[in-house]
């Protein structure tokens, strides 16, 4: 298979990383090394056991983030989305969109048994629903004591933040991940082109 990279950023304080796949492994790297040696990260496609993907914030938005692991737990992510800053990010949904079609392609009828696993981690989960709780509580506090009591119409630049926190509470509520077919995204590109159509950014989070 074509030798297939992917530019990632994960956030504001990690350096740009290229993604590189071809017929045996994944590798992780600093955009500006050029050896084999700089490598982050490496995964023998052989030696991996779970792909991951799951909705996760990029600022105010959310992105898609495939998440691939080793039989020994190493990690390497990327997303649908890339860091440019503090708070600050970009779409770069239809570059992983095909380096995740690359991905599963190369990943199809190798030795090791691979789990496809759609949902983000319950810890991850817990923590991001409590955040989004303590913030709808303080802002509904705050709401209730400057709008509702004192009568102090300042209070209404509270409901940004209780809406934000329902939002929260709703996106990342703990639920048990599950299985998805792998064959979903083994071709859907040469589907889409064939048909004439192009691909959607909401068909990742399918």
């Amino acid at each position: 298979m074509a030798l297939t990279t992917l530019r990632d950023r994960r956030n504001a304080r990690a350096p740009l990383l290229t993604l590189t796949l071809d017929d045996t492994v994944l590798l992780c790297r600093e955009a500006d090394a050029d050896s084999e040696g700089a490598a982050r990260a490496t995964i023998a496609l052989d030696d991996v056991r779970q792909l991951r993907l799951s909705v996760e914030m990029a600022g105010q938005a959310s992105q898609v983030v495939c998440r691939v692991t080793a039989s020994n737990g190493d990690e390497i992510a990327f997303g649908s989305m890339r860091c440019t800053g503090l708070g600050q990010w970009e779409a770069n949904a239809r570059d992983f969109q095909a380096f995740l079609c690359a991905l599963h392609a190369a990943l199809e009828n190798r030795t090791g048994p691979v789990a496809y696993i759609e949902g983000s981690s319950t810890k991850f989960l817990t923590l991001m629903t409590a955040l989004g709780g303590l913030l709808t509580a303080l802002g509904a506090g705050v709401f209730t004591k400057l709008f509702l009591i004192d009568e102090n119409a300042i209070g209404l630049v509270l409901i940004p933040a209780i809406a934000l926190g329902v939002w929260m509470m709703r996106l990342f509520w703990p639920r048990a991940p599950k299985d998805y077919d792998p064959a979903t995204y083994i071709k859907p590109l040469e589907a889409e082109t064939s048909s004439g159509t192009k691909p959607e950014d909401a068909s990742l989070a399918g």
